[in-house]
């Protein structure tokens, strides 16, 4: 589970950038800007709130090893994050226990705001992360079994580490903290004296200024694969956390992270792509609820949690959770500017990723006009791929293609004119919410995407 590389394409969360360049506005709750539109306008709808709602970072410290008398549970109460717009903690949080020897996963929520902090600014980024405990509570059989000894946390705590943490106003990012028994323990001749191994951490986590701690986008767009042709539908890779091959019904983007999902049934039926697309990560769909989005949000469709194996278990059949998400329907998200559903037509959205640079996650996807028997919109083709915001270049590939990487079967083109939310032109990538698009004719992808119902037309970023 540790260091999971997400992503094998050329977006990949990367440590570059800073704060956004800070000086433009985003609209409250519509992503597209006012510029010449070729297609039916996208409205991005990520909150019910008048105001920018805030972004969401989601600590999970993710713990390892076995329980037994004389382990160790660290508690995380306070949280701070800071950058040149202020400190954002949260101090009246509960009390999070975090099982030192035990495979956790123990989240921890906090807001960052973008109405009373950064107002106007398109993303805040966070170059370090507090380590920091309220306490450790050493679990002991005297003089009952389950009682503890309270001990503080080392000298020289907190100590702060590099790390590349960017929030979205509406969208949620995770940050994972790798800690274990093997990093804290009582000391040998001093029982009241907790020590640390801070090589231990920096070998679990990079948090070095060459492999900062790095969060990512976690919340997720959910595309359903209803109506696209049986040939056209990528099938799940089989994992050792018991994934089976079965063709996917939805795919996922987050700007950082592709995923796909199966039908609903009694086994895992989810799976993070990963650096090798044949090693995906796997895990499960789950009901909403179970997490929180950033205040002020609109509700999510469901969740995800992402599963390895218990090393603790010799038949290496139980599994452990070992990071979690939120995701939404495409049909909540995108709608029309006066807010109805999207209708029949093609459609293009981009989203940026955590490094909010000139490189963007890109989808073009078809709708026929019928829905499901829950009103969600159902897709009849859709391909992926990468715009570059500098160079005004795109390519897209067939969505089956997502599970191994190939690129045949692109299609190319061209970005003419970019756009803000206030409809002035720009060039900078993270102020940009809408632009023209066209496809190439020289290398027959105007015509493929013709064939494939794709046209020409106005692309929307999903940001506010």
């Amino acid at each position: 589970m540790r260091k999971w590389a997400f992503l094998y394409a050329a977006a990949a969360i990367a440590a570059v950038g800073c704060g956004g360049s800070g000086n433009g506005t985003h609209a409250g709750g519509a992503g597209g800007g006012t510029g010449p539109k070729t297609n039916v306008g996208i409205k991005i709808k990520l909150t019910g709130l008048t105001a920018a709602p805030p972004g969401a970072i989601e600590i999970a410290y993710l713990t390892g090893q076995g329980r037994a008398i004389g382990d160790l549970t660290a508690v995380v109460q306070r949280l701070i994050f800071r950058d040149s717009y202020g400190d954002v903690t949260n101090p009246l949080a509960p009390l999070t226990n975090c099982v030192l020897s035990g495979y956790q996963n123990n989240v921890v929520h906090l807001d960052v705001p973008f109405s009373t902090q950064a107002v106007g600014v398109p993303s805040r980024l966070f170059t370090s992360f507090n380590l920091d405990f309220l306490q450790f509570n050493e679990e002991t059989d005297s003089p009952v079994m389950g009682a503890f000894v309270v001990h503080p946390e080392p000298a020289g705590f907190p100590k702060t580490y590099p790390a590349s943490v960017r929030v979205f106003p509406g969208r949620t990012t995770s940050l994972p903290v790798f800690v274990d028994d093997s990093m804290f323990t009582v000391d040998a001749t001093n029982p009241q004296q907790i020590d640390y191994n801070e090589t231990q951490f920096l070998q679990a986590n990079g948090a070095t200024a060459a492999s900062p701690m790095q969060g990512f986008l976690s919340d997720m767009i959910s595309f359903n694969l209803n109506k696209l042709p049986a040939g056209s539908i990528p099938a799940l890779v089989p994992t050792a956390t018991g994934v089976a091959a079965v063709p996917a019904v939805r795919v996922f983007f987050s700007g950082d992270v592709y995923a796909v999902g199966a039908a609903s049934g009694a086994g895992p039926n989810f799976e993070v792509l990963a650096t090798d697309p044949t090693q995906p990560i796997g895990g499960y769909l789950g009901n909403a609820g179970i997490l929180n989005g950033p205040g002020g949000t609109l509700p999510h469709a469901g969740t995800y949690s992402l599963v390895g194996l218990n090393p603790t278990d010799i038949t290496l059949t139980a599994k452990v959770v070992a990071l979690q998400g939120i995701w939404r329907e495409h049909s909540t998200v995108l709608t029309q500017q006066n807010g109805k559903p999207l209708g029949a037509g093609s459609y293009v959205i981009t989203l940026p990723s955590s490094s909010d640079n000139n490189m963007q996650e890109m989808v073009a996807f078809t709708q026929d006009g019928t829905t499901t028997a829950t009103g969600i919109p159902n897709i009849t083709n859709l391909y992926y791929g990468f715009v570059d915001l500098d160079s005004l270049t795109f390519s897209l590939y067939p969505v089956i293609d997502i599970m191994t990487g190939s690129t045949a079967g692109a299609l190319t083109g061209t970005v003419s004119k970019l756009y803000t939310a206030q409809g002035a032109a720009t060039t900078a990538p993270d102020l940009v919410r809408s632009g023209t698009f066209a496809y190439s004719t020289g290398d027959g992808s105007a015509a493929a995407a013709t064939a494939a119902g794709l046209s020409n037309g106005t692309f929307y970023v999903f940001r506010l």
